[in-house]
Parts: C-alpha cells; structure tokens; sequence
C-alpha cells in the first residue's frame, strides 16, 4: 500500500483559511456534524494525526490539480 499525506487529500482542510479548525472533513471522520448550513461553525473534523497515523488512510482522495497560471486568466476573464 503506499504512503499518504493529509496534505494532499481533498477531504484535509487547513485552519483559517480553508476551514476553521485543521482536520480531516471526510464526513465518516468527522466528530460533530450539522444538517443546517447556518451550523456549520459547530462541526468538529476528526483529528488526521491519529486518522494517518501510519500514513494509510482508507478515506484518501487526491486534490484535483491545480489549473494553469494561463486557465487561470482565461477564466477571470469570461
């Protein structure tokens, strides 16, 4: 099985600018999770550490890569 990183799963989001607690938002991972959007500041992500703790999170997804500098543009632009 190969190794993964929190850093590269789609479901791993970052505080404060992604989200605002760091953690792991798999919806099976979560601790607490709301039905309302207007709750969303209650939801707790589960802790990553212990989720890949031997770097083989079951859970994993690749982030979708990055759109050029060029597409980018192109798409403020539109």
């Amino acid at each position: 099985m190969t190794q993964v990183e929190c850093k590269n799963c789609r479901h791993f989001r970052q505080a404060p600018y992604e989200a605002p607690r760091t953690g792991c938002w798999h919806p099976d991972n979560m601790l607490v999770t709301q039905k309302d959007a207007y709750l969303d500041e209650q939801q707790a992500p589960g802790n990553h550490i212990k989720i890949n703790l031997r770097h083989n999170c079951a859970e994993f997804e690749a982030r979708a890569p990055r759109p050029s500098l060029l597409q980018r543009i192109l798409s403020m632009g539109a």
